[in-house]
């Protein structure tokens, strides 16, 4: 979840999975065999951007690692 850096952070709701299942269960109808959880991890995220949005980002589970360091590159460097 992506929140507008100018507006309150008071915005920022609780994790509760409520918004990660809907966007799942949407994606699951189009681009996944299942969103069963023997067959797809969630990782969740907030962070503070441009404007509110939702980015979700489907691969291989092999490919987790990698993606994950690198946007943790990414995000340490934008705070800079």
């Amino acid at each position: 979840m992506v929140y507008d850096r100018t507006l309150p952070e008071r915005r920022i709701r609780d994790y509760d999975n409520l918004e990660l299942k809907a966007v799942l269960d949407a994606a699951a109808c189009f681009l996944m065999e299942s969103d069963n959880g023997l067959l797809c991890d969630a990782y969740h995220s907030t962070e503070l951007g441009e404007t509110d949005c939702t980015q979700m980002f489907i691969m291989d589970s092999r490919c987790y690692p990698q993606w994950y360091a690198e946007r943790q590159e990414r995000l340490h460097a934008a705070k800079k």
